[in-house]
């Protein structure tokens, strides 16, 4: 599999300030050619969990050879490692605590280096902007086709973050909420397979009940409903509204299906 010249970047650095644009600067000088596409660089600060699954969710909508840059790093500058891994079909360029770990693990055999050779570096040294230094610059490198072997030594071990399952063994299962969109939208962890579906009425949070609709139309302005959302979860939501701010809901919160009998 050949890179396909496509970056794609994923941070938390917002976009009031330079971050993006100096890591795309930097990624330019290595590869004149790149080209770039924005996942998002509203992840939550230093939420690595966020960012994990915002990949999860979206990695594989681009096409082979793509190479991912994701740098949400509250380690910046401390002794954990910069990798660089081929997995799949895909790279992938980031910080080796965990914000990589589930699609990696989910696409199974993977490749990984430390990167530690200087030609895979930028210019400027800082101890707080690897994104800049390190991982723009790197994974220009990939996106150009040089090979990832380069680097720097191969690593065997990545550091872990598994998202929890919910807990289907009771009457009544129940989840939480792994994430909101910027509708206010949560997604629970409830997939499909983990669910009589004829059985299915709806989502309770405390004491709110999200009946199961199809679509945002099928109930009336401001009312809870619960739907299958497009990336394949149980999701909760307002009609017109904003279920986060307006409910008691939270990320961890904890959401009870509710069966018919």
């Amino acid at each position: 599999m050949k890179a396909n010249g496509l970056l794609v970047l994923l941070t938390d650095f917002g976009t009031s300030d330079w971050y993006v644009a100096s890591m795309k600067a930097a990624a330019t000088a290595v590869f004149r050619d790149v080209r770039f596409v924005d996942i998002t660089h509203e992840i939550s600060p230093g939420s690595v969990s966020e960012a994990a699954f915002v990949l999860t969710r979206c990695y594989d909508d681009f096409p082979p050879g793509t190479t991912f840059v994701v740098v949400v790093d509250p380690g910046v500058g401390t002794d954990r490692q910069e990798i660089v891994t081929k997995a799949g079909n895909y790279f992938f360029v980031g910080p080796n605590n965990g914000v990589l770990y589930p699609t990696i693990h989910k696409l199974g055999t993977n490749l990984t280096f430390s990167i530690e050779s200087p030609n895979w570096m930028g210019p400027k040294r800082s101890s707080t902007f690897h994104g800049r230094d390190l991982f723009a610059p790197s994974g220009a490198k990939l996106a150009s086709g040089t090979p990832i072997q380069e680097a720097g030594p191969q690593i065997q071990e990545l550091v872990e973050l598994q998202f929890p399952e919910p807990n289907t063994m009771i009457d009544n299962p129940n989840g939480q909420i792994l994430y909101f969109d910027r509708f206010g939208n949560g997604l629970t962890n409830f997939r499909k397979e983990h669910i009589e579906l004829e059985q299915l009425v709806g989502v309770r949070v405390e004491d709110t009940l999200f009946h199961l609709a199809d679509t945002f139309g099928d109930v009336e302005t401001g009312a809870p409903l619960s739907y299958w959302g497009s990336s394949g979860f149980l999701e909760v939501a307002l009609r017109n509204g904003h279920a986060r701010s307006e409910t008691k809901l939270t990320k961890d919160s904890i959401v009870w299906l509710v069966l018919s009998s």
